[in-house]
């Protein structure tokens, strides 16, 4: 053995021997009971990052251990598209480049997003293999592979044939920059100082006046109503009211609020309701009645009273009249509030458009009850505990789903609009001459631009309502096709079932369901709940058995970390500083935190010294094995001796019962406790004057140790198994005895 342990060296020589022994491709065997979990696809936006890599050492730890106990263990690797995040991080690569996405055309577009996304995968795949984790290379997938297209459009049509899929309008985030909409989960919240505008309004009939107050004059154009609630003493005498727009001129009715009302934080003044720019008043409005309209373009301009322009070049405006005609009444200059972000930084607006969504509650075929039913017949298992009454809420609760997306790279949704009435669609395209144009698609068709020449330059296109859509072409029709992408959630939302790749074959009848998933608490809604959905709809089981929540490693700014936020620390750093096993121990260490955790560098400190003791005590086997006994009687041994050898089969009860149970921080930190026995009872040796007993003794439970330890910190316990017991067998296909 080496004087030092260089991991450096060791780390791609244990990778290579794991990768020629083939072990981590399961054999199917019917008599066993298998153990089977999918790696929760990192983002192919770029390379992972540390928080990445904490769910992998889980899984890893999960992995080693069922093989260890003879379980066939199938751990699926892949990596995940990405859509809209994978898109805005490569957008943001052109413009450190001083370069834009408008120089390409969309075909073009999306294959050099694909091109860079390839770069990435092979990137990936060289982290997951770095960081040690034991995975079936041979059943790597990707979520756009075209198993994975097939199964998603599949889904797609099974849907549409269930009458499950239709489109509506909708209030969505929207990004003009971006061109796309978003998801709440999606959006950054910035406060920032707005000031707070308060409004004088007539109250019809009666010469005075009441103030109402708000953030975005521009919007005030577009109020009907004003929600009163009938325990506000303070304005409860206006319900019944009607109040006159001071910039129309039009009707405000004042109404009774069916809002929750806290009499101990009245609000402090009146609003106007807005469920045509905000989409809490906006989803009020469609339990209440009460009318809505959109009001801006594509392009993030409005389309009334300032038609042309941004919503805040309208503001200026609108301030500028409401002053003329003495209806600010005063402004509250030190308000805050929030304004939302994309990923990239840009404002985003509210728009009302038709969109397509997935039904939830359809009477025929209903896709909530029977996953809540699933969810308690089988007994899912939700780790902590009490996140369980989150996922039940959210089932409960999700509004029907908006699949949709803008995006250029992603799954194209597989939709053909037969263009019988032209007037119904909006066009963005490139014209013959390289020109970008955008429009109504009857006008162009009026000026003698053919269908086939949109066809053929076709960037975007919206259909309005009424625009009749269908799966498959007809001949004798003309058609445009759908340009929305589906949601990144869509096709990860059904991973958990097609992973294991068609429904017929051999894998998914033995592996399917999964036994686990292991994914940040973060995803409880977006992803575990969209899977159990999906996967109940797709197959009449629950796709895991065990959801296990794991904490978020945090960037230094205290957010989670994400490679399109830019808060990210490299893999690369903690994997070159201290090595995969160090790194994997540190991060465990955390899993019984109570709260999401910044990894500290002390930490990492602490588990490089274990290291390092770890391999002097392998020195110390190394002694044993050239001056112990071959065998030792055990009337022979003393109690230390004894002591030490029941201490090493206790370890091994109480770390199958904590990897049992999910638990990990507890195991590790048993271990580490042990090597402190290790130490001592070295120590206490080299006072004995014969210590070839103790050296068996030692031998023993040292190789013992290491088997055990071998989940948490695969490559020192393999390199130390493969230079004292000549690697015969692998660490990594040792059955535990217990």
């Amino acid at each position: 053995m080496e004087k030092k342990y260089n991991f450096k060296e060791v780390e791609p020589q244990i990778i290579s021997l794991w990768e020629k022994s083939n072990y981590f491709t399961p054999q199917i065997d019917p008599a066993k009971k298998p153990f089977s979990i999918f790696l929760t696809p990192p983002n192919a936006s770029g390379p992972m990052h540390i928080g990445n890599a904490f769910m992998i050492a889980i899984q890893d730890i999960l992995a080693r251990y069922h093989r260890a106990k003879g379980d066939p263990t199938l751990w699926i690797p892949a990596t995940d598209h990405g859509g809209y995040e994978t898109q805005v991080t490569f957008e943001k690569n052109l413009e450190t480049q001083g370069r834009d996405k408008s120089e390409f055309k969309k075909a073009d577009l999306y294959q050099t997003v694909g091109e860079f996304v390839k770069k990435n995968n092979v990137f990936i795949k060289s982290q997951i293999k770095a960081m040690g984790a034991s995975v079936d290379w041979s059943r790597f997938r990707f979520t756009m592979d075209e198993e994975s297209l097939n199964s998603v459009l599949g889904t797609f049509k099974k849907m549409v044939a269930d009458n499950l899929i239709y489109r509506a309008p909708y209030m969505v985030h929207y990004c003009p920059n971006c061109a796309t909409i978003l998801s709440d989960i999606e959006l950054k919240e910035m406060k920032e100082n707005l000031p707070l505008y308060f409004i004088k309004c007539d109250i019809e009939g009666s010469g005075e006046s009441i103030s109402i107050a708000t953030t975005r004059p521009e919007f005030i154009f577009s109020s009907t109503h004003v929600l009163i609630h009938p325990l506000d003493q303070m304005h409860r005498h206006l319900i019944g009211k009607t109040l006159i727009n001071p910039v129309t001129g039009k009707k405000i009715e004042a109404v009774e609020s069916k809002r929750k009302y806290d009499p101990k934080n009245p609000e402090k003044f009146l609003s106007f309701h807005s469920p045509s720019c905000d989409k809490y008043d906006y989803e009020y409005a469609i339990r209440n009645s009460i009318p809505s309209f959109n009001l801006l373009d594509w392009n993030g301009k409005l389309i009334d009273r300032y038609p042309g322009i941004t919503p805040l070049e309208a503001r200026e405006k609108e301030i500028a009249y409401l002053n003329k005609n003495g209806k600010i009444e005063r402004t509250d200059k030190s308000h805050f509030d929030y304004k939302y972000l994309c990923k990239r930084g840009h404002v985003v607006e509210n728009l009302i458009s038709q969109t397509w969504f997935l039904k939830l509650d359809d009477e025929k075929v209903p896709l909530r009850k029977p996953a809540i039913e699933a969810v308690h017949r089988e007994n899912l298992t939700v780790i902590p505990k009490w996140k369980e009454k989150g996922l039940l809420e959210w089932l409960g609760k999700m509004p029907d789903w908006p699949i949709a997306r803008q995006n250029v790279w992603g799954i194209k949704i597989p939709v053909w609009y037969e263009v019988s009435n032209a007037s119904l669609f909006m066009v963005w395209f490139i014209d013959k001459e390289g020109k970008r144009l955008f429009g109504n698609l009857k006008t162009f068709l009026d000026q003698g631009i053919a269908l086939e020449e949109i066809e053929n330059g076709l960037e975007r296109l919206y259909a309005s309502e009424g625009a009749v859509w269908t799966l498959e072409k007809e001949n004798g029709r003309e058609y445009l096709p759908e340009t929305d992408s589906f949601d990144t959630w869509f096709s990860s939302g059904q991973w958990a079932t097609i992973a294991f790749g068609d429904m017929n074959s051999e894998d998914f009848r033995y592996f399917y369901p999964n036994h686990s998933i292991v994914i940040g608490h973060d995803l409880l809604r977006l992803s575990v709940c969209r899977k159990i959905l999906l996967s109940q709809y797709l197959t009449g089981r629950l796709p895991f058995k065990i959801v296990y929540l794991h904490k978020l490693l945090k960037g230094q700014d205290g957010q989670k970390m994400s490679k399109s936020l830019g808060n990210s620390v490299s893999l690369e750093y903690y994997l070159e500083k201290f090595g995969a096993d160090v790194t994997r121990m540190a991060m465990i260490s955390y899993t019984e935190e109570q709260e999401d955790f910044i990894l500290s560098e002390d930490r990492l400190l602490f588990f490089k010294t274990f290291s390092e003791r770890m391999w002097k005590m392998g020195r110390v086997a190394e002694l044993a094995n050239q001056n112990s006994l071959e065998n030792f009687e055990v009337k022979l041994l003393r109690i230390e001796d004894r002591d030490l050898l029941e201490k090493v089969e206790r370890l091994s009860s109480l770390i199958s019962a904590s990897l049992n149970r999910y638990y990990f921080a507890d195991p590790e930190d048993k271990l580490c406790l042990f090597l402190l026995d290790l130490e001592k009872y070295v120590e206490n040796m080299q006072t004995k004057k014969d210590i070839s007993l103790p050296l068996s003794v030692f031998k023993s439970v040292f190789k013992k140790y290491i088997l055990l330890l071998h989940p948490f910190m695969p490559f020192m316990t393999e390199k130390l198994n493969a230079d004292l017991y000549n690697a015969d067998p692998l660490l990594a296909e040792t059955k535990w005895q217990n």
